[in-house]
This record gives C-alpha cells, sequence and structure tokens, in this order.
C-alpha cells in the first residue's frame, strides 16, 4: 500500500517542533510530499529542518503558499496555523477531499466547530481527527485506566495548575494576537486540559465560574471552575506565574496526582485511608508513548490509519467540538468575570491627568522589560496614541498581551542590528528607548547599552523621529554629592575600565545630549530606585534575595536617602517629555518629593516577606561593601526641573506604592499571602 501523502499546513515552532520529527520513523507508511505557510521562509526553514532529521525525499517537497497551489501533491495534511484561520482551511481542505489531522483548539467558535464536524460526519467524507497528543502521555493514560477500573471511586474532585513564566519563544506574534489566536492561555493551554477532562469524566459538563485578565486583548492567566456531573473540577492557568504543573484527581477510595508535562515525573496512588499503592514513574501502556517524539508519530501513525479506514482516530471531530464548546461558554457564558489586576489597570481612566497623545505613534524599545512594559500599558490604556513595542523576542512579551489591541503594533528588533531598528522605527514620530545590556557578560551588556543606543538614535534619525525619550538613571552623577542633587550636579567621572551598569548609562546619555539637534530633539529622563510591580532589582530581586540578609540592611527610617520612584510615576513623567515641547533637550531628575530613607524601604521589604526586624533575622555572609555604601549616601534628587518644565508631580506616596507592589506579589507568587 503507499504511503499517505501529507501536507503540513502552517510551519511554525509547532510543526517543527513536533510534526516534521515525527514523520522519519513512518518511512513507507506517511511520506512528506509539501510545506504551506504564507511566508516562504517558514516553509524553507522546515524543509531544511526535515532534511536534517533525514527526511526521504526532500528534494521533491513542494513548497506553497496556500494549500490549493499544492493540490495535486497531497491526500492528507496536518494543520497547525494561528487558529483564527482553522476553520477556513480546514473547510476548503476537506472540500478538496483532503483528510486532516487539526491542532487544537479545532475552532474558535461553536458554529465553525459545528459545521466542519458535520461536514466530516457525511457520507464518504474525508477524515477529520483531532490533534489531542495528551492523551498518549502515560500518566494521562494512566488516570484514564484507573477511573474506568473503579480504583479511584467515584471521582469527587479534580485540581489542575498549570502554569510558568511564557518559556517558548514563537517565530511570529501571532499567538498573542487576538485575531489571529482567537483567545490566550484558555485556549491554548485549556484546549488540552479540557479534553483529557472530558475524556477522564465524560461531557456533562458546566462552568460554575470562570475569570481570565483579559482587558480587550488576550489572557494570560484564567481559573476555571467546572462541574463534570457530581465533580468539582478547579483549573488555574498562567502565562506569567508559576503555578506548577500538576493534577490531583480525589476519589471516594483514592487519589491520584500527576504532573501534567511531559515526561510527567512522580505520579502516587494513595488510598483514602492513607496507603499509598504507587509513587514514581508510569509505564506507557499502547497507545501512549514514553518519549516526545514518539506521541507524535503514534498520532501520525494512527490518523493514517483512520485515513486507510483501518482503526478510528485516536481523537475526532466530536472531541474537538466539545472543548470548543467549552471554552467558548468560559469565555462567553454568564460565569465569567473579570480579575482585579489593579497594578495594570491603575490610571486606565486618565484620572493621572496626563497627556491624551492622540493621533501620535510612539516606539517603545525594551518593552518587554519592567520599565518599558508599564509604559506600553500605560500608553495603551491611559492614552490615545498608537504603540509600537519593540522587542528582541516575543516570548517575554507575554504580559503586554492582555491590552486592547487595535492600537498596538508589535516589532521584532535588536539593538546592535540598525537595519531592524529602522524599520521598527518607521512612521513613528516619537521613541522611547527603556532598553539596555541588562543580560550576558560584561562587553555585551555595554554593546547593548552604548552601541544599541547608538544604533536606535541613527536609526530614529533615519526613519524620520521626531523625539526620542531616553531612560537614564540618577547613577550618572558623581556617588560623592551630599545634599541636593540637581540637573546641575557633577557627572560621574568616566573610566574606561569599567564597563558595568553606571558607565554604560553615563556613556549612552552623552550620546542621546550629543544627539539633539537637526532634525531629532532628544529628552533624558533619569529616576532614582524605581520599583513597582513587574520590578527587577528593585522589587523581586529583594523579595528573592537571601533572608539573613535583612539582618544587616538598615531599618526604622535609618540609612541614607532612597531616592525612590514608583513606576506609574515614571511612566507618567516619560508621558509628559513625550508631549511637552519645552522639554527637547533636556535632562530631568525623576522622583518624589516625600523623603524616604533606605530603612523605611527595607522595613516596607521585610513587611511584604513576612520578616521581623533585624534582630529577628539570623545573620549570614556579609552584604557587599558597595551595596552598604549606597545605602548610606544624603543626596537627595531635586524634581524642581521636572516640576517646572513637564508639570511633574510624582502621586504615588511610598506606602500607596507599596501596598499595590504588595497585591501583585501576592498575585505573582513573590510574597506570602496577607495573614499566611
Amino acid at each position: 500500500m503507499p504511503p499517505v501523502r501529507l501536507a503540513i499546513v502552517g510551519c511554525g515552532a509547532a510543526a517543527r517542533g513536533c510534526h516534521l520529527p515525527a514523520l522519519p520513523p513512518l518511512k513507507g507508511d506517511v511520506q512528506l510530499t509539501a510545506l504551506v505557510d504564507r511566508d516562504p521562509r517558514q516553509a524553507e526553514a522546515a524543509l531544511a529542518l526535515y532534511r536534517e532529521l533525514g527526511g526521504t525525499d526532500a528534494d521533491r517537497v513542494v513548497l506553497a503558499a496556500d494549500p490549493a497551489e499544492a493540490a495535486d501533491a497531497f491526500d492528507a495534511a496536518v494543520v497547525v496555523a494561528p487558529h483564527t484561520l482553522h476553520a477556513p482551511i480546514v473547510r476548503e481542505l476537506l472540500a478538496a477531499g483532503k483528510h486532516v489531522l487539526l491542532e487544537k483548539p479545532m475552532t474558535t467558535s461553536v458554529e465553525d466547530a459545528e459545521a466542519l464536524a458535520a461536514t466530516a460526519a457525511a457520507e464518504g467524507a474525508p477524515v477529520l481527527a483531532m490533534a489531542h497528543p495528551r492523551r498518549l502521555f502515560p500518566a494521562y493514560a494512566w488516570v484514564k485506566r484507573l477511573i474506568d477500573s473503579g480504583e479511584l471511586g467515584e471521582v469527587v474532585r479534580v485540581d489542575w495548575s498549570e502554569g510558568h513564566p511564557y518559556a517558548h519563544e514563537p517565530v511570529s506574534w501571532s499567538m498573542f494576537d487576538r485575531r489571529l489566536a482567537g483567545g490566550g492561555v484558555l485556549t491554548d493551554t485549556a484546549s488540552h486540559v479540557f479534553d483529557t477532562l472530558l475524556w477522564w469524566l465524560g461531557p456533562d459538563v458546566e462552568v460554575v465560574r470562570y475569570e481570565d485578565n483579559s482587558l480587550g486583548g488576550v489572557e494570560t492567566d484564567a481559573r476555571a471552575d467546572l462541574r463534570f456531573g457530581a465533580t468539582d473540577v478547579r483549573c488555574d492557568f498562567s502565562r506569567l506565574r508559576d503555578l506548577g504543573i500538576s493534577c490531583t484527581v480525589t476519589g471516594t477510595r483514592a487519589t491520584a496526582t500527576i504532573g501534567t508535562d511531559f515526561p510527567a515525573g512522580e505520579c502516587t496512588l494513595v488510598t483514602a485511608d492513607g496507603v499509598e499503592l504507587h509513587r514514581g514513574d508510569v509505564d506507557a501502556v499502547a497507545p501512549a508513548q514514553d518519549e516526545w517524539e514518539l506521541l507524535f508519530t503514534e498520532q501520525l501513525a494512527n490518523f493514517a490509519a483512520a485515513v486507510r479506514g483501518a482503526a478510528p482516530a485516536h481523537s475526532g471531530a466530536e472531541d474537538g467540538v466539545r472543548v470548543v464548546k467549552l471554552i467558548q461558554e468560559c469565555y462567553g457564558g454568564p460565569a465569567r468575570t473579570a480579575s482585579a489586576q489593579p497594578w495594570t489597570t491603575r490610571g486606565s481612566d486618565g484620572a493621572a491627568g496626563g497627556p491624551s497623545l492622540a493621533g501620535r505613534t510612539v516606539a517603545v524599545t525594551g518593552a518587554s522589560g519592567f520599565i518599558g512594559g508599564r509604559l506600553v500599558e500605560r500608553l495603551v490604556l491611559g492614552t490615545g496614541a498608537r504603540v509600537r513595542p519593540v522587542v528582541r523576542g516575543f516570548g517575554r512579551a507575554a504580559r503586554l498581551s492582555v491590552l486592547p489591541q487595535d492600537r498596538l503594533e508589535f516589532r521584532q528588533a535588536d539593538l546592535l542590528e540598525a537595519g531592524t531598528l529602522r524599520a521598527a522605527f518607521e512612521g513613528c514620530d516619537t521613541v522611547v528607548h527603556c532598553a539596555f545590556g541588562s543580560s550576558g557578560d560584561e562587553a555585551g551588556r555595554w554593546a547593548a547599552s552604548v552601541e544599541g543606543t547608538a544604533n536606535v538614535l541613527a536609526a530614529a534619525r533615519a526613519a524620520g523621529v521626531r523625539r526620542v525619550v531616553h531612560l537614564s538613571t540618577i547613577d550618572v552623577y558623581d556617588p560623592a554629592v551630599s545634599g541636593d542633587l540637581t540637573e546641575d550636579s557633577p557627572a560621574r567621572g568616566a573610566d574606561p575600565a569599567d564597563r558595568e551598569y553606571e558607565q554604560q548609562k553615563l556613556a549612552a546619555e552623552q550620546l542621546v545630549t550629543e544627539a539633539h539637534g537637526d532634525g531629532l530633539e532628544t529628552v533624558v529622563i533619569q529616576p532614582g530606585v524605581v520599583h513597582g510591580p513587574w520590578g527587577g532589582q528593585w522589587t523581586t530581586a529583594q523579595l528573592r534575595r537571601a533572608e539573613s540578609d535583612f539582618a544587616q540592611l538598615p531599618a526604622e527610617g535609618g540609612g541614607g536617602v532612597c531616592n525612590a520612584v514608583y513606576v506609574d510615576d515614571l511612566a507618567e513623567a516619560v508621558l509628559l517629555a513625550v508631549d511637552s515641547a519645552a522639554a527637547a533637550g533636556e535632562r530631568f531628575l525623576v522622583g518624589h518629593a516625600e523623603e524616604l530613607r533606605w530603612g523605611a524601604f527595607f522595613d516596607a521589604v521585610r513587611a511584604l516577606r513576612g520578616l521581623g526586624g533585624p534582630s529577628a533575622v539570623p545573620a549570614g555572609e556579609p552584604v557587599a561593601d558597595w551595596e552598604l555604601e549606597l545605602y548610606r549616601s544624603t543626596a537627595r534628587a531635586a524634581a524642581g526641573k521636572a516640576r517646572r518644565v513637564l508639570g511633574f508631580t510624582a502621586r504615588t506616596p511610598f506606602a500607596e506604592a507599596v501596598e499595590l507592589t504588595g497585591q501583585w506579589a501576592r498575585w505573582a507568587g513573590e510574597a506570602p499571602e496577607a495573614g499566611a
């Protein structure tokens, strides 16, 4: 019997990571004959990988931008396209008599899913199978056997948690674009989870409560409370938080716990009276597989058998319909509610009094970072500007996908590749430069901060950008200054032998000030200690640092001056610098009028950590002298110039900033729950 001639429609990360590596073992049974993608570079990259994997007849594989162009080359197709394109692509393939193995979710509407299923159910119609590979995970199949055999008794509860910071690097923004993805973590991750639950517990399901954090974009966090007959199910999903990857199935006779990733790791089975019946790995019982590539090899082999009429598909069209119905009931049903996220929505009503920026197009470098990300949020939620977040990779920008997307235009660029920056800046009137060298070795950090700033300035000028607002730091000033620190205070001395953060920022700021003129306006913003949700050095690093350090850090109002500024106030200053004509060519220190001592700052961190004062914490390794010296400084940043020229006033008292940060930290798992 000749092999099934197979096309892969959509040649992105999923096709290259899952389906292509599954093909070599199927030689003689399934033959790749076409690769289809609207972006020819993706199809070419997929073909190169197929060759590298030893795929047969690689030179005969047809590359096409549309399935119709290669229709004569294949009999069946794996569809791995963006979610909202599933329905039109599969509709045309079925109409052309092509069998389809469809990646989840089946569609992004119930009507489309039911229509495809009806087409596939007609007499003589092609096969439509769903790619639900988790049914082939050994641990999932083990739980299915435990339920079906009655070893768990009556299943009364399932608790499923699946969340971690987005770790994949997609080849495009499509996974986060509502127009292409249809939804966020629920559509993506819960497609697998809901199919599993329906497989385990049956189709009788009710959405009791659903909550997510979408603000008009795609959700990064979701919680679904479901009821399958008499079984209560709680599902938590996240692309931002570490929720773990586990599922506990509680029955009247026993409880099973598995890891939900692949491989599952340790699985347990414990009776209701506490007797441990199993702990450890779970054997793969066919058709389940214990190697990643073999999951997809088995899936394709089963699909080929279904095409030949030799076996039913592991997961069929009706399974896909059930999943879509459950997802859409979560999104659009009466049980949905919006998550509270005041650290994001604060200022979205325009109450902060900033500029409207209507009609402006603002690019933000470093948009996946702490300050750049918050600036993008404030621009989208609190102004009328079109916003162009510029990122090196899309994966780290998942946080921004919750935002309304009608004025968002993501661009990918590298600070060390001026051509990519110019393309990202085309059509923008303003660039806010937040990116700097925050990772890698010293040479790489210097290059990103200094050479990268030079490239940003050159690209902005070449793209016709009117203004560049550069995010610098208070650390460009001489650390020996005491008392009031102003923009006229002496600068830190340049040291060619030192290429660390302060010297990077000093050199970058000099480039920015020198670039002002000849059609390009530059503005420099110099904040002090920037803190708040998603913050690095002065937020998460302090929440995660060794407990013993707090025995040596200032307390109870002691120490020198902490020139702290909440990230929202810094964002407000930047927005004013974007809009103010008088700001051109100027530098502005940004801070809060209240005087804050380092002791008060660390007391707040101690409180968020649930620690007592210094005497309540055992001392450990000494804190570095340079850090303790910083906490003795008495230089106090004066924001008078920002007030006079920009009209800037920091509006967030430290106590309010700590409360907002605490709410975020508890949500993010960076601080213990209140009262815990």
